[in-house]
């Protein structure tokens, strides 16, 4: 099945790029070496930028995708991005007014985020709360 785009020699060099680099990736694990650059810092900037362009390209599509829907019900190109605009944002704000419902009626006002693990001697605070 022969496919007529320009863009499937890059679209397959992009793939081919990315499971490269899934394939380096794994395989720092038995580097001792590489093991020891992999700070916390590091790891958790490189899990932001993963999961800020995952989030990106999944409302991008979803964006297009309502574009597309409004254009084939017959309203015009401009009225079709303003009424997929105005779905997106109000979407967030619903989204929002749940998050508050929900923290309202939990009571649960503070997030208690405990980065150490309890019993290695790096929290002494919360493991004399303990005992």
């Amino acid at each position: 099945m022969p496919v007529d785009n320009p863009n499937v020699g890059v679209a397959f060099a992009l793939v081919c790029g990315a499971g490269a680099a899934t394939a380096l990736g794994a395989s720092v694990v038995f580097f001792p070496s590489l093991v020891k650059l992999a700070s916390r810092r590091v790891l958790a900037a490189a899990l932001g930028v993963s999961a800020g362009v995952m989030t990106y390209v999944s409302f991008v599509e979803i964006f297009n995708k309502s574009l597309g829907s409004f254009i084939d019900a017959g309203h015009t190109e401009e009225r079709a991005y303003l009424y997929a605009t105005l779905c997106f944002f109000g979407g967030v704000v619903a989204m929002l007014l749940v998050d508050f419902a929900v923290r309202c009626v939990s009571g649960d006002h503070h997030h208690h985020h405990h980065h150490d693990l309890p019993g290695d001697g790096s929290n002494a605070h919360a493991d004399s709360e303990q005992h």
